[in-house]
């Protein structure tokens, strides 16, 4: 038996519901991070299929007096014994091809309509076979339409929407398949009350599925049963070709004889025969210890869980009408108030971002018109106006290279060459103040106060003397009353 690793990114419960005509099993798993743990289980006999409704229900307020099973995911068998199963070999590998022609290649060897019937199938690689390497092998499994949407709308009662319907047996006969501590031809052997399944396991994959019926306990029906195993395994051998020996069987089963099966199989075929126990093999926690298990009643049930868990790849009934449209219909008004809130949240979305840009412009347009209008009043000469951040720019930069802070002024005039030609040309034996200087591109005015009107002629006639100054006007000299001093300013063109 494998040991199963698991990896789950999150933790969720998963429902294994083995629903078959004559019981009913149920596994309720939470799948964790760090630990699996087997939550709720329950087991219960049906007497008459007509009134399994009833035996649903009282299978399911059992599990939910153990835990809350609302939200979980389910995987659902159908049983094996209402399905028919068909090995084909088609001349192509493409998968799309295979779809499209399989239920033509079933047709004729079905009693069946190919448009009643809900068809899956597995690609099996031989591991000995004669023939084109660009053929297919297929194992096919067909089912009415009809069985399943009654099927679907019993569970559906219940609150219960799978999202796998698959075979019954074949998920444990799957975990068997990947199992490479035991031999690798075997079989596994699902047998019920009435009617018993065969899965014929080679190399790790499951070759062919067998079901059919069985009597009641007697002498004879357990060589008819090892007879009935002998002929599967003389239909698969004609099938592929080869001998089909296994090296050993792996029985479960709720038939209450399944002890003396495992004895009958050994004398009458001569394999060995052995019991599942999945739950060995899994390393689950289980939950409520106290109640019965039964490896031979539980591990059907368990097997769908794991598939769920694992993701293997199992025959799924949920095609055509009863694929992943049924989640739309079910979800319909939700998801169409959801599109309908999520379309206006766009669109205030949409009208936010339009009202924001045109504010954002409106601003600046009036920051653009303030920046033209700020250029015309500073620089009025110019009557092109293209750029006006970029004309500025180079405005100022013209005013800064002929500025005084660059150290010169007018015609390679500096600043402290005016200071040192008025201090030097101004006669040392006058009283003057000066308060004032302002130096600009062609000119220099001198502002201050003297003790008398001569001595402002005789600052004028010496500044005259300074080859700074082209000319030099006295441009006001009024007597101070308050202090009897003599005010004055001076222009000295550059």
């Amino acid at each position: 038996m494998p040991d199963f690793k698991l990896g789950n990114i999150m933790s969720r419960n998963i429902l294994g519901l083995d629903i078959r005509d004559d019981a009913i099993s149920a596994v309720l798993v939470k799948s964790g991070i760090k630990t699996n743990s087997i939550e709720a289980h329950e087991y219960i006999s049906v007497s008459d299929q007509k009134d399994i409704a009833s035996d649903i229900d009282s299978l399911l307020k059992s599990l939910c007096k153990q835990t809350d099973i609302s939200g979980s995911v389910c995987v659902a068998s159908f049983p094996a014994n209402r399905i028919s199963y068909r090995n084909i070999k088609l001349p192509f590998k493409e998968q799309k091809k295979i779809k499209q022609i399989l239920p033509y290649e079933l047709e004729s060897t079905l009693p069946f309509f190919v448009d009643d019937l809900i068809i899956d199938y597995n690609s099996i690689k031989l591991k000995s076979r004669s023939g084109s390497a660009d053929s297919t092998d297929i194992a096919a499994a067909v089912v009415e339409k009809s069985a399943i949407e009654l099927y679907l709308k019993t569970l559906a009662s219940f609150n219960i929407k799978p999202q796998i319907v698959t075979i019954g047996g074949y998920p444990t006969a799957l975990c068997l398949s990947v199992d490479t501590t035991v031999p690798e031809n075997r079989l596994f052997v699902d047998i019920g009350n009435k009617n018993c399944s065969v899965f014929i396991i080679v190399a790790g994959q499951i070759y062919l599925i067998r079901s059919f019926p069985i009597g009641a306990a007697g002498s004879s029906t357990e060589k008819s049963f090892c007879n009935e195993i002998k002929r599967t395994l003389y239909a698969g051998e004609e099938i592929f070709g080869f001998d089909l020996q296994p090296d050993g069987i792996f029985i479960t089963g709720c038939n209450p004889d399944i002890v003396n099966y495992e004895q009958d199989i050994e004398r009458i075929l001569g394999i060995s025969a052995k019991r599942t126990d999945l739950l060995s093999h899994t390393g689950f926690i289980r939950k409520n210890p106290e109640l019965s298990w039964k490896p031979e009643q539980m591990d059907n049930a368990l097997a769908l869980a794991l598939t769920g868990i694992e993701g293997f790849k199992v025959f799924n009934f949920l095609k055509g009408p009863f694929a992943a449209k049924n989640y739309w219909v079910e979800h319909k008004k939700s998801l169409i108030k959801t599109g309908i809130l999520a379309g206006l949240v766009l669109a205030l979305i949409f009208v936010n971002i339009i009202l924001k840009t045109h504010s954002m412009e409106k601003k600046l347009a009036g920051l653009n018109n303030q920046i033209t209008g700020i250029f015309k009043t500073t620089f009025p000469d110019v009557k092109n106006i293209v750029d006006p951040i970029q004309q500025m720019r180079v405005k100022l930069k013209e005013a800064q290279k002929s500025s005084m802070f660059s150290g010169k002024i007018g015609n390679h005039a500096y600043a402290i060459n005016i200071l040192k030609d008025i201090s030097e040309f101004t006669p040392d034996d006058i009283d003057v103040n000066l308060t004032n200087l302002v130096v600009d591109m062609e000119s220099v005015l001198i502002a201050g106060d003297t003790n008398r009107f001569n001595s402002v002629d005789d600052i004028k006639r010496g500044l005259e003397q300074s080859d700074l100054f082209l000319k030099v006007t006295i441009s006001s000299a009024n007597m101070n009353k308050s202090d009897n001093r003599v005010r004055f300013k001076l222009k000295a063109q550059l």
